[in-house]
């Protein structure tokens, strides 16, 4: 094989060539095609690609144009990527979980002149060609619809040779999700992409038989870069799951025998709730053997860093379809370090990451001989972070610099002078760091609360402690102007109950459920929990909402939605206190 040229070095389609002239026969892709998994090779993608190039060009699109993509995650999607940057365009990825109206403007904002979408989308974007100036053309990844052009239909396409571009040449518009309102389009190059897949490759050691399993959806930079891009640098294979249910992941996991999962931590939450729930319904003697055995683990691991999980629970993780993972990286959002700890003494190895979109996105990362779980890991290669403006406890924003750090953002200059200054990105997390260089995020700079009495609350940290109640599915800390001092916020939390435990408790009891019994159980949930924070952390208003927070596709709430608004939940089925 010829030697690899370091891929910080290459634009993505040098990249892609790369791998195919290196990995050609491999498989590179696994889909389901409604009866079983199809494989397709690193050949096969290429000509993809070269397929989807085809019909891009007999849309129009040349250099400089932007090409809209908006899927499900599937290997059309990743071959409409790589071709619009053949021909030296840019992607503008959509989310799925948006509403058209949201496509609508993300399309007009950014001026894309092409969207390449699937069947399943196609209903509710088929008429924006008449409402946006600059869309030409709709383009479908699926055949048989007569009213639009069939993505693939070239059958001998010709084969282009990546184009020779500086990597600071853009190559994707990623608008972010909206935690705090109007979406921003992060500009991101080659050099800012390929620089931070070759960081992550020197962190995450890629085998010839890694699978990634690919459930996060793909136009998220978090997958993108690293359940898409880096896999295909690097001769991996990527399987595409069937579905987001927990039952789907598991069996895709065992039949396609998946090593490396990315997932937000609520995939991790719920994949060891699962877990959990099985035990739960074993005999009570299997359920003492357990405790038993785990306690081992988890005190040999505290006590001489040895880690037995690997052998103690390998029946475990062959009954529950997850023996042949051996990598689970978390992102997106904090994790709860319990949850870390837990997947780890199973044998799990389980990893947390951060990053932004504006940073492509992976800053820090975990060693993996050397993680901690209440850790975002240390900065990566290449990455320069600092915490400016420290508290008395060292805490302060974390700001970053190097070539992973996004262009600005798109037709906005105002927003870049703000987050990028001196050539500094500045995140709005707050965290500190430790003697070892492990950073820990404490919350976000503009969710801080600052009480009448002048002390800095994190709303994450209360969040956490509240989210550890059975009783409680979620919450939502916020600060609540104190109109009597003057100024100064009090702290009040919005909480979802969880009506599942809730009910399964009643039954249990012989109870009758009742929204009087659920608000005070929930209120003195709230005043039990916060007993281990210091008293200014404590939470003083109760609100009760019945349905869950509206949230991003990586399953963060959108704060805006519900800070400093009269009527924040349903009127006549919430009460506050």
């Amino acid at each position: 094989m010829n030697k690899l040229e370091p891929v910080n070095r290459l634009t993505i389609p040098r990249m892609l060539d790369q791998s195919r002239r290196q990995y050609g026969s491999r498989v590179a892709m696994r889909y389901f095609d409604g009866d079983s998994f199809k494989d397709i090779t690193y050949d096969g993608f290429y000509k993809m690609v070269m397929q989807a190039a085809a019909a891009l060009s007999r849309a129009g699109i040349k250099a400089d144009d932007k090409v809209a993509i908006l899927s499900e995650n599937r290997p059309a999607w990743g071959a409409t990527y790589f071709a619009t940057l053949f021909l030296k365009a840019a992607n503008v990825p959509l989310d799925a979980l948006l509403k058209p109206p949201e496509w609508s403007y993300i399309i007009r904002n950014s001026g894309a002149k092409v969207l390449v979408t699937s069947i399943k989308f196609y209903p509710d974007v088929e008429s924006f060609g008449d409402n946006i100036d600059s869309l030409e053309k709709i383009i479908l990844m699926d055949p048989g619809n007569g009213s639009a052009e069939y993505l693939l239909a070239e059958n001998a396409p010709p084969e282009l040779e990546p184009p020779d571009v500086p990597l600071d040449t853009l190559a994707a518009i990623l608008y972010t999700s909206g935690t705090t309102g109007l979406a921003k389009g992060v500009m991101l190059s080659h050099g800012n992409i390929t620089s931070d897949i070759c960081s992550i490759t020197q962190l995450m050691v890629l085998y010839p038989t890694d699978n990634f399993i690919s459930i996060l959806p793909i136009h998220h930079t978090f997958e993108c870069t690293c359940g898409f891009l880096t896999p295909l640098s690097d001769g991996a294979a990527i399987t595409y799951a069937r579905g987001l249910a927990s039952k789907l992941i598991v069996e895709d996991i065992k039949s396609s025998g998946a090593t490396i999962l990315l997932g937000v931590p609520l995939v991790f939450e719920k994949m060891f709730m699962g877990i959990t729930r099985a035990i739960g319904k074993k005999p009570p003697f299997t359920r003492a053997v357990f405790r038993s055995i785990y306690g081992i683990a988890k005190l040999l691991k505290k006590t001489i860093n040895v880690e037995a999980g690997g052998r103690l629970f390998h029946g475990l993780r062959e009954k529950a379809g997850l023996s042949s993972l051996r990598l689970l990286v978390a992102g997106g959002a904090p994790m709860a370090p319990d949850i870390a700890e837990a997947f780890n003494c199973l044998g799990l190895r389980l990893i947390q990451g951060y990053g932004l979109t504006e940073s492509a996105p992976v800053l820090t990362f975990n060693p993996l001989d050397k993680y901690k779980n209440n850790s975002i890991g240390r900065a990566i290669v290449d990455a320069d972070i600092r915490i400016i403006d420290k508290d008395s406890q060292g805490v302060g924003e974390l700001v970053a610099r190097g070539p992973m750090i996004m262009l600005g953002y798109y037709k906005n200059d105002a927003a870049t002078a703000e987050t990028i200054i001196d050539g500094w990105l500045h995140t709005g997390d707050l965290g500190r760091v430790d003697d070892e260089g492990y950073y820990y995020i404490t919350g976000r700079k503009k969710n801080l609360i600052v009480t009448p009495g002048g002390k800095n609350v994190y709303p994450e940290e209360i969040e956490f402690v509240l989210n550890a109640s059975p009783f409680i599915l979620e919450s939502l800390v916020l600060g609540r102007p104190d109109v009597a001092v003057g100024g100064g916020e009090e702290i009040e939390a919005i909480i979802v109950p969880d009506l599942e435990y809730f009910s399964a408790r009643a039954e249990e009891k012989g109870l009758t459920l009742t929204e009087e019994f659920i608000e005070k159980t929930v209120r003195l949930e709230v005043s039990r929990q916060c007993e281990q924070l210091a008293d200014h952390k404590r939470v003083k208003y109760v609100m009760l909402r019945d349905e869950d927070f509206e949230k991003t596709s990586t399953r963060k709430i959108k704060r805006y939605l519900y800070e400093h608004r009269p009527m924040r939940v349903p009127a006549g089925k919430n009460k506050g206190k």
